[in-house]
This record gives structure tokens, C-alpha cells and sequence, in this order.
């Protein structure tokens, strides 16, 4: 009762308001703004996934998915651009019916089926029908002709021994059977039991009219109405009340449309009346058709093409109350609606109310309407706040003067207590206890003076407001502002409580938030989550969670699922009934079956009509191109699938890795709700957001196998489980294919072995080399070893067997000075003998070990001998070691350096009469190294320095080890030895350093 009472009071504001009740029903009219290419249509036809296909005369073929027409004409490979009748075989094959031809069309490509003979003197070809495994079709006066496997044949011979008999047209019949109707009125039935011929001598004269009408095949006749038994082979007649030209019978709407003249109708009959209303006037229909979504369609004569369907949203309101601005209703039941220019509104118990100011016209604009804990009405306007007077049926209204901040009122919301939140535009927030009115501003916190959403959270106990800078919380007197990301600095237009505890925030740009107050967490959602629009002017949830969300392109329902995800998008707009598409802020009423937003131009009622959706269609590819269609995708694959033909796992060259994929699903109830989603397998890694683009482009990929997947949302809006997808290769070149690769390690690995080969070659010959070398040092050491020998051992062994000849003489000869002095000069000199080749020995063993060769242990040696040397004389010997790290020594270079600087050490030593002597180690220019020895004696003349044989000797021992010697003698000013080296150089030994 209460909703009928509802629907009433909506019914008697409609007629106040000057219109008349509002059908469920809406036309929509496409023409050629709207890309139909011509206004004259024959002949409709719907396939398998949905699309219409519309054949017209003059302007070729058509294809509407819903959003827009896909032309194609002779250009693309018709043989005419006049359409008479189309057909869909069993194999999904479009079969297009010319005067003088017929067209074939595949999906990919046309295939022309020309008359034989002079075109000039071919006849009309008038309808084709499928039989068994093959297409007949009907041409001139008794002419058939027969299409099987792609090949035609024409015959002229009559269908009956009557060669005056020939086919008029013919029907299908709910057993899917074929009815021949002939000329002369009789029928030929073409069945699964063969053919026969059913005459109507007997019952009538004239066909007028045949159509399906409760599982059997009725005609209209010029004694009336009979239907055909097809078991007793008779005519019978029956009786209906319809006097019109029957067009088509609607078996799911028990619906009959019919034509008067040009006049379009559509009449139904039950038990206790019969309902006809006009839909066209003045409009010749040649085709009435049903698509399967439930829609209608009219294939007019200069019209163009007509879409008749139960619209979703009905206009309520007249142009005499547009730009709804806000509705309520209150505890009694009573409607509110408020208006942008005029004014207020109630509607209650089948009476109407208007409250227009007349002495304040910015008290028309109304901006919101709420009821406080009291039951008392409250209105924002403006100019000012009105609180309804009941019993005298008028408003007392509020100012600046009465304590107001701002007589500009956005938005009001009650609390628990029964005070007013108030929110105006450049006032702040302000509170009516009942009494009087207290005042907020962004002096108690808030980051903005001009409140554009207000809401009191019964479960937070607090206030929410929303400003052009985001989200403040109101407690105790105190605004604190709330920093939420994804939404920093956006104005926030709605804010509305979601499953008690959360709120949902609409903002001005940038989406919807869904946002827990005590966690601080969110979940942001926008147009890449699928929504129509990020602009949000209200968010209103329903008692089953489902949101319904006004925005500038109109009113969106969604549903979320558990992790706040989108699960149903479902977009209303101008297909969908509405025709001023944008909404308005406060403008909302959800409860319940009932359903009612405030648009710009007027207000609207939601009916729900998702049951007579009838079927949702698959989605599909419509093409695949290479390279935008520069090369054929066909000439990579020997497969196909769908009706338009897709070349299925092609196998493209690495040079052509540009491939487009196009898709759709078709939905002409709802074609901007449509989203899809894909991704490329082994090339991505999820889903692409929501989108309603339906083509991706994919360039420069890489070798490898691919999968490409695609889903879309289904007639509710959510993601179908199903999802569609297309494998491609695309080949390695050839230097990456494995033959290569294996020829190119073959290659490498010969050449490795090649290289390998040579370096060992290379090694032998060097170790056969150094083998040489080492022997012929050898040769050259062993000669330098005897040298030495020769020259220290052998005499100073010499000397020592002369030393001891002349001692055998004298002690024979019985010579003596009676003093032993003779014997103690050979006793010293063979004793001084003998001290030197030990000398020489153990300097010739230290030399030749290995051990020895590094820097510091030949600067510790020279050390040593130095200590002993100058302490016989009490001169001061100091060496200084500048060199920390260890320096590796080619053989042979300590021996010939310890005599170099031995022999200089001895020269000073016997004749430099030096009181300090100085031995340095340290680096020179270049990565060199010099030793020095100095001393502070009297020096010698240096010119002299060729024929002194101690520093012959020393230069000879450097040049043997690349070295450099330099010797400076000042007279009374001592003499300082140089011995500079290199350690990268090659000795005379033919070692390499």
C-alpha cells in the first residue's frame, strides 16, 4: 500500500508538472549522423556474437556492435550496394542478397556470386533459405537457384508440374521447417519426411499474411485467421481479436505489432483486455525485429533505424522543474525535492506543495534538505536556512542577523542529539542546538571556510567534513585534517558511512576512496579500476552494498568485493534513458526498491529491468594485424578460427614482431559499460587495468613463444570467468637459432683449441728456448765461476804455495835474522792470503744462493760488511734503507753489486782517510732504484779514473747488470759512488727481469 501510495504521489506530481505518466520504454533513432550510411533500411539480422547487421538500400551493409556502424559497400568487395534480404547459415557464414546478385561473406572476405548471362536481362533475386547441406534461392517467375560448396546453379524449370506455379516467398516455422508459399496461395512444405503441397481451395481464396503464434503457423486470410495442421494436413480457422496487418508476434512479450497504414503498433491481448498503443506514426516499417538482449528494432523507409527497448531510467519531472539539486524524505513519508530556479517541493499522500520566495529569488536555489531527531525539515538554500512549520505549512528562515556565519548553505546532517550540522560556502561549519547558533572556522583547525560534504558518523561519533583540500575530523570543537594519498589537495564533493565503520569519499577529480577512519587505511579507486569518471558528485550505497555514483557522464553502480575491489560496473547514461547525463551533489534517493536521482535537467526513477537483459554475448577477436596491416597475417599460419577468420598460432619472422590485437563484446544495452582486460603471457606480468579500448598494440617483442589473453565484464558488469586467447611465436633470427649458436661454439671452440695449440706450441718452443738459454748460462756461469776461481782462489793459493816455497827455503838454507822477522813477513802474508779466499768464498757461496736475491737482503749484506770493515779504523759507517717492500733480484745481480760496493768500501777504507762513510737505499726517477756510498775523505782526481784498475773493475761489474755508474770525487771533499738500476731490463746473462 505504502508503495503504491509512493508511485501515486509521483504520478499526480507528473501531471501537476504537465507530463503525462512515464512509459518504461524509449526510442532511440540512428541515422546517418549517427554512421548508418543510408535512411532507407530493409532488412535485419543478428549474429552469434551480437552484432546487428543492417542491409539498406543504396548505402551498402552495415555492422552495429552497440557503440558505433562498421560500413562496408562495394569499395570492400559487395557486388551491390543494394541490399534486399541477408542470411546466416549454419557455418555463421553472412549470405547478402542483391537484385542481380548474391555476396558471400566470410568474415575476411567477399565472395561475389554473379548471374550467368547478360546482367541487363538477369532477374530479381527475392529471398534464399537453408535446406539440409545446401542454399536455395528464389529468382523471377518459377525460377530456383542452388548454392552447394560455394558453387551455384541455376535451373528455370518450374516447381511443380504447373509451370505457371512458381514461389512468392517462404517462412521458417517453429520446427525450424521450411513453408514455400506459391503464388496461386497454396503451401509446399519442405520437411524432414519429404515434400508436399497443401491447397486452400477449400477454405479461403487470398493469403494476405502467415507469422508463428504459439508453436504453430497462423495466416491471415481474407476469411480470417486460421492455423495449419501439419498432421492432418488441413487449414483450420481460429479466432483473434486483432484487425491490423500483423508485422510480427513477440512470443516472449506476448506482444503483436502491427501496422495501420504507416502507423507502427504494438498490441496485446489478455483475459480482460486488449492494450494498443502507437509507437511510430507516419514511418514505414519494412522489418520488425527481436535481438536477443530484449531489444527491438525497426528497419524503416527513409527513417532510418529505430531501437525500441525498456529504458532503465525514467524522466518524473516536466521542463518545468529541471536542475534537481537535492531529495528526502521524511519520517512521514513525505517527499522533498528541491530545485536549482524553482524552489521547493513536497509531495505527500497525493498532494502536491510548492514553496517559492518571491521576496528572496536566491531561496529558490535549494541546496540540500535533511530532518533533525525532532521530525522538524530542515532546508539550505542560497540564501539562508528554513526550518519547516508543519501547522502552518511555511518556513522560518535563518541569517547572518540570526547567527549564522554565512547565509550560503551546502550541506546539513543531524547528529544523535538532535542538533544541526550546518556546512555553508566560506562560513565554516556551523551547529544549531535548538537554540542558538556556534560557529567553526579555520581557526579551530579547519584548512578551509567552505564546507562542500558533511557527514555525522553515528558509529565515530564524530563529524567528517570534506573541502577543496581533502578530509577534516571534527571533535570536541576541534577540526583535524586527514591526510589521505591518492587524494592530497582534492576537493572531496561526497562523504557517505559503508558497512558502518568505513566511509566512502567522493572527490572532485580524482576517484572514489574507501577509507577506515580508525586505521587510517584506504583503498583508492578511479578510472583505472574501470569507473566512467573520477569526477564524483555523490556516492550513494543501497541496503545490499551495492554503490550507486553520480558523476558529470551520469549514474554508475558498482558492487565491491571483499578486498575492495570492483566486482559489477554497470554504466547508465543517455542510451540508458538519461538525457541530461550529469548529476547533482545532494541529489539522491536510495532505499529500498525505490530509486530516484536529480540530473540537470530534471528527475529520474530507476527501474530495474535486468531480468529482460536476456543474453550476454561472448567476446571474440575481430582481427589481428601485422604491422597494421602492411603484411597478411594469413601467410604465417595455416589455421583459422571465428567468424572473421583469425589466423590462429601463426609463426611470425623476428622482423615482424608488431602485432595488433583487436577485440569486443558486443552489448547494445549497456555499450559503455563494457571493460576488458588482458596481458601477454612471457611478456607481462599481470593484467592491464580496466579499459575500454578494445585494441592493444604490441611492438618490437623479443623471440619466444607468446599467449595472449583477454576477458571482459559480462551484462551485470562483472569480470566473466571466461577469457579468450590467442598463442603466437615469433622466431629467433638466425643467429640466434640453435644450429647457429651450435656452429657458432663449434667454431669457437676449434678456434680455442687452434689458439690453445699454438700457445702450447709456443710454450714448447719457449721452454726449448729457455732450455738453451739455461744451458748456455750455464756454459757462461760455469766460465765466470772458473774466472773467478781463477782469478781470487787460484791466486791467492798461488801466493800462498810461493809463500810457503820460500819458507821451506829459507828454513833449509838455514837464513835467518835471528829475529824470526823474515818468516813472521811470509807467516802474515800467507795468513793474510788465506783471509781473503775465505773472504771471496763466502761471498761467491752468499752470492750464487737463490735465497738471497731481493733488495733489502743485498743492502743487509753490504751493511754487514761495512760494520766490520770501518770499525778497524773507528770511521763512522751509517746505512739508511728508504726501500719497505720486497724487491725480487735477477740472478747474478747481488753478487756483482756486493763487489761493487765491497771494492768501493775497501778503497775508502785504505785510502779516503774519511771520518764518516754513508750507505743509502732508495728510489730514483722513473720506477729505478740507486745505492750510494759517500764519504767525507780527501778525495781523488776523477780524471784519473781509467787508469785506477778498483773502479775499471766496478764499471765492468754494472754494465754486466744494465746498471749505471756514476762517480764524484772532490778534492778534501770526499767521493760518492752511484750505482743506478733498473729491475725491467734484461741482464748480459740473458735473464729476463
Amino acid at each position: 500500500m505504502k508503495a503504491f501510495l509512493i508511485s501515486f504521489s509521483f504520478l499526480l506530481f507528473l501531471v501537476m508538472t504537465g507530463i503525462a505518466q512515464p512509459s518504461q520504454y524509449s526510442l532511440r533513432n540512428y541515422k546517418a549522423v549517427d554512421g548508418l550510411p543510408q535512411s532507407q533500411v530493409n532488412i535485419l539480422l543478428e549474429d552469434a556474437n551480437g552484432y546487428l547487421w543492417i542491409g539498406t538500400y543504396g548505402g551498402g551493409l552495415a555492422r552495429f556492435d552497440g557503440h558505433q556502424f562498421k560500413v562496408y559497400t562495394t569499395l570492400d568487395g559487395l557486388q551491390s550496394n543494394i541490399i534486399s534480404f541477408l542470411k546466416l547459415d549454419s557455418k555463421q557464414n553472412l549470405w547478402i542478397i542483391h537484385p542481380r546478385g548474391i555476396t558471400k561473406f566470410d568474415g575476411h572476405t567477399f565472395t561475389k556470386f554473379q548471374q550467368p548471362g547478360d546482367p541487363a536481362n538477369a532477374k530479381r533475386i527475392k529471398r534464399i533459405f537453408e535446406h539440409k547441406d545446401s542454399l536455395f534461392f528464389t529468382i523471377g517467375m518459377g525460377q530456383m537457384g542452388k548454392i552447394y560448396n560455394d558453387s551455384i546453379y541455376y535451373w528455370s524449370r518450374p516447381i511443380t508440374k504447373n509451370k505457371e506455379l512458381f514461389i512468392s516467398f517462404f517462412h521458417k516455422m517453429p520446427s525450424c521447417e521450411i513453408l514455400l508459399c506459391m503464388n496461386d496461395s497454396s503451401f509446399i512444405i519442405r520437411g524432414k519426411n519429404g515434400d508436399y503441397q497443401l491447397s486452400h481451395k477449400e477454405s479461403f481464396n487470398n493469403l494476405k499474411n502467415i507469422f508463428n503464434y504459439k508453436g504453430e503457423v497462423w495466416i491471415t486470410t481474407d476469411k480470417g485467421y486460421f492455423f495449419i495442421d501439419f498432421k492432418e494436413r488441413k487449414f483450420i480457422q481460429r479466432n483473434l481479436d486483432i484487425k491490423n496487418h500483423i508485422v510480427l508476434y513477440d512470443s516472449t512479450a506476448n506482444i503483436f505489432w502491427t501496422r495501420q497504414g504507416n502507423n507502427l503498433l504494438k498490441e496485446s491481448i489478455t483475459e480482460t483486455k486488449h492494450k494498443v498503443d502507437t509507437v511510430l506514426i507516419d514511418t514505414e516499417v519494412n522489418q520488425v525485429f527481436l535481438d536477443d538482449e530484449g531489444n527491438t528494432w525497426f528497419a524503416t523507409n527513409g527513417m532510418g533505424l529505430y531501437k525500441y527497448f525498456v529504458q532503465d531510467f525514467d524522466r518524473c519531472s516536466s521542463d518545468n522543474l529541471r536542475a534537481v539539486m537535492a531529495i528526502f524524505k521524511d519520517h512521514e513519508g513525505a517527499t522533498w525535492l528541491g530545485s536549482q530556479t524553482k524552489g521547493l517541493w513536497k509531495i505527500h499522500k497525493g498532494k502536491i506543495s510548492s514553496y517559492p520566495s518571491k521576496e528572496e529569488p536566491s531561496r529558490n536555489a535549494i541546496n540540500t534538505i535533511t530532518e533533525t531527531k525532532d521530525g522538524n525539515v530542515w532546508v539550505g538554500t542560497m540564501y539562508g536556512l528554513g526550518k519547516y512549520n508543519k501547522a502552518s505549512d511555511s518556513f522560518q528562515w535563518f541569517t547572518r542577523e540570526d547567527g549564522l556565519s554565512n547565509a550560503t548553505i551546502l550541506n546539513l546532517e543531524s547528529d544523535d542529539l538532535g542538533g544541526l550540522w550546518i556546512g555553508t560556502f566560506g562560513g565554516g561549519l556551523n551547529y544549531y542546538d535548538g537554540k542558538k547558533f556556534t560557529y567553526f572556522t579555520m581557526k579551530n583547525g579547519l584548512t578551509s571556510n567552505s564546507i562542500m560534504a558533511l557527514k555525522y558518523s553515528r558509529y565515530h561519533k564524530k563529524v567528517f567534513l570534506g573541502n577543496e583540500f581533502g578530509l577534516n575530523i571534527f571533535n570536541k570543537g576541534k577540526a583535524i585534517p586527514v591526510s589521505i594519498a591518492g587524494i592530497e589537495n582534492a576537493t572531496v564533493l561526497s562523504i557517505q558511512p559503508f558497512r558502518d565503520s568505513l566511509l566512502l569519499i567522493g572527490t572532485g577529480g580524482s576517484g572514489i576512496v574507501v577509507f577506515n577512519p580508525i586505521t587510517k587505511s584506504r583503498r583508492l579507486l578511479t578510472t583505472r579500476d574501470g569507473l566512467i569518471s573520477d569526477f564524483i558528485y555523490f556516492i550513494a550505497p543501497d541496503s545490499t552494498d551495492v554503490f550507486w555514483i553520480g558523476t558529470e557522464k551520469g549514474i554508475t553502480r558498482i558492487r565491491l568485493n571483499d578486498k575492495f575491489d570492483i566486482a559489477e560496473n554497470l554504466h547508465f547514461g543517455f542510451e540508458n534513458g538519461l538525457t541530461g547525463v550529469e548529476s547533482n551533489q545532494n541529489a539522491f534517493y536510495v532505499k529500498g526498491d525505490e530509486k530516484y536521482f536529480g540530473l540537470i535537467d530534471g528527475l529520474y526513477q530507476f527501474n530495474n529491468v535486468e531480468k529482460q537483459n536476456k543474453e550476454s554475448f561472448d567476446l571474440h577477436f575481430t582481427d589481428v594485424q601485422l604491422l597494421f596491416g602492411e603484411f597478411d597475417l594469413h601467410d604465417y599460419t595455416d589455421s583459422t578460427q571465428g567468424f572473421y577468420n583469425i589466423p590462429y598460432n601463426p609463426i611470425l619472422p623476428p622482423d615482424k614482431n608488431h602485432i595488433t590485437f583487436q577485440f569486443n563484446r558486443v552489448d547494445k544495452r549497456y555499450p559503455k559499460s563494457v571493460r576488458f582486460q588482458y596481458f601477454l603471457e612471457n611478456f607481462e606480468k599481470d593484467w592491464s587495468p580496466p579499459s575500454s579500448s578494445n585494441e592493444v598494440t604490441y611492438s618490437n617483442l623479443p623471440p619466444g613463444d607468446y599467449i595472449f589473453h583477454v576477458k571482459s565484464t559480462n551484462k551485470q558488469g562483472s569480470w566473466s570467468p571466461s577469457e579468450i586467447i590467442y598463442p603466437f611465436t615469433i622466431q629467433a633470427p638466425f643467429y640466434q637459432t640453435a644450429s647457429f649458436i651450435i656452429g657458432v661454439m663449434a667454431s669457437f671452440i676449434g678456434l680455442v683449441i687452434l689458439v690453445l695449440y699454438a700457445r702450447v706450441k709456443a710454450r714448447v718452443n719457449r721452454v726449448i728456448t729457455t732450455e738453451r738459454i739455461r744451458v748456455r748460462e750455464q756454459e757462461m756461469l760455469r766460465k765466470e765461476i772458473s774466472r773467478d776461481f781463477h782469478d781470487e782462489m787460484g791466486n791467492q793459493l798461488t801466493r800462498i804455495i810461493n809463500y810457503v816455497s820460500l819458507l821451506k827455503l829459507n828454513g833449509t838454507n838455514g837464513h835467518s835474522n835471528g829475529n824470526g822477522g823474515n818468516h813472521n813477513d811470509l807467516y802474515t802474508k800467507v795468513e793474510d792470503s788465506a783471509k781473503y779466499l775465505y773472504s771471496g768464498t763466502r761471498d761467491f757461496i752468499w752470492a750464487i744462493d737463490p735465497v738471497n736475491d731481493e733488495l733489502s737482503k743485498l743492502f743487509i749484506y753490504i751493511r754487514d760488511f761495512g760494520d766490520k770493515l770501518f770499525e778497524e779504523k773507528n770511521m763512522s759507517f751509517r746505512a739508511f734503507n728508504e726501500i719497505k717492500e720486497n724487491i725480487k733480484l735477477p740472478y747474478g745481480f747481488s753478487r756483482e753489486a756486493n763487489l761493487i760496493f765491497k771494492e768501493a768500501m775497501t778503497n775508502a777504507f785504505k785510502y779516503s782517510e774519511a771520518k764518516n762513510i754513508t750507505l743509502r737505499l732508495e728510489r730514483a726517477e722513473q720506477g729505478s732504484f740507486q745505492l750510494t756510498l759517500e764519504d767525507d775523505g780527501v778525495g781523488f782526481y776523477t780524471g784519473d779514473i781509467d787508469k785506477l784498475n778498483g773502479l775499471k773493475n766496478i764499471r765492468e761489474r754494472a754494465d754486466r747488470i744494465n746498471s749505471v755508474v756514476r762517480i764524484t770525487s772532490i778534492k778534501n771533499h770526499g767521493t760518492k759512488i752511484v750505482l743506478v738500476f733498473t729491475l725491467t731490463k734484461t741482464l748480459k746473462y740473458g735473464l729476463a727481469l
